[in-house]
This record gives structure tokens, C-alpha cells and sequence, in this order.
């Protein structure tokens, strides 16, 4: 057994150490375009997830998106969602313009959700309605609860 010296004040963050990282937290951030994904350019979608029964609801904001310009891939527990979101200052005529503000989201986006349980991937569906897109992932049957019964003797 090894002993060691108990230092009570050994643990305790400086108040500069602490202020430094606070700083850094919640001022100091990466450039847009360089989300967790690694992918240049793309940017996090926000997004509401809940579960309902034995189905877990994704719900994106893709303002502007088409069904067919949105691709979704899922394996085991995690769901990907790419897609492009148009802006104004993509089109050719934009580049003529001298832009005063540029604040709209637009480009690509990427977000990718673990989900707490297997999901079954055949069943997923999705739908994109006034901007808004819902995809509803099944449970896998293995991960639902089963109910047992007992029997008496």
C-alpha cells in the first residue's frame, strides 16, 4: 500500500484558471464551417428529438430544401442527415450585389443523432413539410420491452 500526502488545497482551480476557461468556453469558438463533422463547410442543423411509444421523432429545420436534395442514412443506433440548404447569395445575380448582412443559414448541413436503442433501419420514414423535416425511427424489435407473463402452479 502506498501512502500519500493529503494536500487540501492541491485540487483547487486558481480564480485565473477558471476565468481563462470560462473565457474560452464561452467567448473564444470555432469558425462557422467547422462543426464536430469534419466536413469544410458544413454547419449543425437544429434539430428536436423525442420518442414516442416505441419510435424515436427527428425533427429538422431545412427552410427552403427539397425532399429529393435531403439524404438520410441510418445504422445501429445513429441517424445521419445531409442535406443543402439554398441561399440568396449562392445565385449568379447575388454576386453583384454589395450585401449590407448575410445572417440566413445556407450551404450544406450535416447532423448526425445516437439514439439510446437499436433502431430497425428498413422501417425509418421521412417526410419534409413547410421546411420542417420529420423522420420517425423505429425501435428494433430486440430493443422494445417485452411483457412476460406468469403462470401459477
Amino acid at each position: 500500500m502506498v501512502m500519500q500526502r493529503w494536500e487540501p488545497f492541491g485540487d483547487i482551480v486558481s480564480l485565473r484558471d477558471a476565468m481563462d476557461r470560462l473565457f474560452e468556453q464561452s467567448v473564444v469558438r470555432p469558425p462557422r464551417g467547422t462543426a464536430s463533422t469534419g466536413l469544410a463547410g458544413a454547419r449543425m442543423m437544429p434539430i428536436n428529438v423525442f420518442q414516442k411509444d416505441s419510435e424515436y421523432v427527428i425533427q429538422a429545420y431545412l427552410p427552403g430544401v427539397n425532399a429529393q436534395d435531403v439524404e438520410i442514412g441510418a445504422e445501429r443506433d445513429s441517424v445521419t442527415i445531409k442535406a443543402h440548404i439554398p441561399g440568396a447569395a449562392e445565385k449568379e445575380e447575388a454576386k453583384s450585389y454589395k450585401w449590407l448582412a448575410s445572417e440566413l443559414a445556407h450551404g450544406d448541413v450535416v447532423r448526425m443523432v445516437t439514439l439510446p436503442t437499436p433502431i430497425d433501419s428498413a422501417r425509418i420514414d421521412a417526410e419534409v413539410e413547410n421546411g420542417v423535416l420529420s423522420v420517425v425511427v423505429p425501435q428494433a424489435e430486440e430493443a422494445k420491452p417485452k411483457k412476460i407473463t406468469v403462470k401459477s402452479k
